[in-house]
């Protein structure tokens, strides 16, 4: 037995074509039109890489290497974290180096992550995993200038295990 599909049209209550009356179609090109001027700036950049499965050891680094700019960029520059529902920590301290080439540019900063409530909830949604991202930590790249962004953890224990990934994003 087959079934039947059953299919929209794009009638109004009255039996046309909803996109042939002016208010309609001037409400969707009005939409359009502001959802085009919304996206002025963007993405530049943006990876995830997945962390050892045994944890996160204070030695090692996490490098994401950014490729050689073709204009300048001023941005903002946020860490992400995704970790699983067993994480045993408050919050997470994270050391964040940029290391600039062409000129030579080097900055560090300190990003902490709030994970938990007074109480021991998670403060970012999700069952299993939970995904967090840093407050906006300031970027500039000149056009030509490539370099990397390195990011270590600070924390008391040698190793951090249930931090599943660490990305970064670069927006203007």
């Amino acid at each position: 037995m087959r079934k039947r599909i059953r299919t929209l049209s794009c009638r109004s209550a009255c039996g046309t074509p909803s996109l042939h009356k002016p208010m309609s179609r001037a409400l969707v090109c009005s939409l359009i039109a502001l959802s085009l001027s919304a996206c002025t700036g963007g993405t530049v950049f943006h990876r995830y890489k997945p962390l050892p499965p045994e944890g996160w050891d204070r030695r090692d680094t996490m490098r994401f290497d950014l490729p050689k700019a073709e204009r300048d960029i001023d941005g903002t520059l946020f860490v992400g974290l995704r970790t699983t529902a067993n994480l045993r920590y408050r919050d997470v301290v994270l050391a964040v180096e940029q290391r600039l080439t062409s000129p030579i540019f080097y900055r560090c900063d300190t990003v902490r992550y709030l994970l938990t409530d007074d109480e021991g909830f998670a403060l970012s949604p999700g069952v299993n995993h939970h995904q967090y991202e840093s407050q906006h930590v300031p970027f500039h790249l000149q056009k030509g200038q490539s370099g990397s962004v390195r990011i270590r953890h600070l924390m008391r224990h040698e190793v951090i295990p249930d931090i599943t990934e660490l990305g970064i994003r670069i927006d203007e």
